[in-house]
């Protein structure tokens, strides 16, 4: 409101004081003063021209009041990122080994081919001897001790194989000696099937081994009786029919 009174008064004051010197360079210039008139007052006449002008300027109008700017709200401080991990460091793989060279297996021999045994020739018949009856007297008997009793010659004995183990024995014949535990095997399960079993066979050696027989020799350890020799064998008979079997190595081989 201020600026606006200034204002006024300086365009009052350019308007009033070119006419006041107009004024009076005119009375100067065309009339002679006289003596007896008094001076013009121009110092109040101008002020009372600046007062009627200042009275005529409208009054201003006040300018708004000023809405000042809202307070700023500051920015939350930030939170600073955690600091990383490194990542550990890499462990190479160790250096591979190679494999090692392939040997190949050697080239199989061929079995020679085994030699047939020859045809077995039978012990003839004995013939029986002459019964000769004598007429004696028989003495008490005396108590016996069944361990040092004597056992007659052994006999022979076979079983049909109805398992596959007697077919097993004669396809790896070319084995020779190792096949022999087996057969005895399965000739102390024949032997518990008769009135005198077979315990063990120990010493055992082979003595035929093809395709059709495996006969092995030893020595057998029996239930009641001392140790003995005996053949224990496995047989193909040619009918398409596997036995197992053992008996007295008295008897002779095959």
């Amino acid at each position: 409101m201020m600026k606006a009174k200034v204002k006024a008064m300086a365009r009052a004051l350019r308007i009033v004081v070119p006419l006041t010197l107009a004024a009076v360079l005119a009375a100067a210039c065309t009339a002679e003063p006289e003596p007896t008139a008094p001076a013009p007052d121009v110092q109040a006449t101008v002020q009372a021209e600046v007062v009627n002008q200042l009275a005529a300027v409208p009054t201003a109008t006040a300018w708004p009041t000023h809405t000042p700017y809202p307070t700023a709200t500051a920015y939350p401080t930030s939170t600073p990122y955690p600091t990383g991990t490194p990542l550990p460091t890499a462990s190479p793989y160790p250096t591979a080994t190679p494999y090692p060279t392939y040997t190949p297996y050697p080239t199989p021999t061929e079995a020679a081919t085994p030699t047939p045994q020859p045809t077995y020739t039978p012990y003839p018949t004995p013939a029986p001897p002459s019964v000769i009856i004598q007429q004696a007297e028989v003495p008490t008997a005396a108590p016996v001790d069944p361990a040092t009793v004597q056992r007659p010659p052994l006999g022979s004995f076979a079983e049909l194989d109805t398992t596959g183990r007697a077919d097993s024995i004669l396809r790896s014949h070319i084995l020779g000696s190792t096949n022999c535990s087996t057969v005895a095997e399965l000739s102390m399960e024949l032997s518990r099937e008769q009135d005198v079993a077979i315990l063990k066979v120990y010493d055992l050696r082979v003595f035929v081994s093809s395709s059709s027989r495996v006969e092995c020799a030893g020595t057998a350890r029996w239930s009641q009786g001392d140790d003995s020799s005996i053949i224990v064998f496995v047989e193909h008979d040619g009918d398409g029919d596997n036995f197992y079997g053992y008996r007295s190595r008295t008897r002779g081989f095959n």
